[in-house]
C-alpha cells in the first residue's frame, strides 16, 4: 500500500494510476483534512455494491425526494412555461 498527497497525485497521476492498475497495489490519497480516497482499477462488467456503506445512497433519497416534490409541483402547476427561449424574460410574468 502506498500513501501519497493530493499534490503529488496531481504530479504523476499516470504513474500512480499504473501502480494500481498494473502492480494491483492499493494507492491511497489524502487530501488536506477531507479525508483519504483510494484508487482502485475498474474491472470489466464492475458494478458498484448498492448497499454499500460506502454508497452515497443518503444523496440518493434526497435526490429522489426533491425529484418527487419538483413533480408534484409540475403537476400542481406550479411552474413557468417559456413559450420564447430567445427571450426568456417576455414569458415571466
Amino acid at each position: 500500500m502506498i500513501e501519497i498527497t493530493s499534490t503529488e497525485l496531481r504530479k504523476n497521476i499516470g504513474k500512480y494510476l499504473d501502480i494500481a492498475m498494473q502492480k494491483k497495489e492499493q494507492v491511497l490519497v489524502r487530501h488536506r483534512n477531507k479525508g483519504v480516497f483510494v484508487l482502485t482499477p475498474k474491472k470489466n462488467g464492475y458494478q458498484p455494491d448498492r448497499t454499500d456503506a460506502s454508497d452515497n445512497s443518503v444523496e440518493q433519497q434526497e435526490l429522489q425526494q426533491i425529484i418527487k416534490e419538483a413533480e408534484e409541483d409540475f403537476d400542481a402547476g406550479r411552474h413557468t412555461v417559456i413559450k420564447n427561449p430567445a427571450n426568456i424574460w417576455a414569458s415571466i410574468h
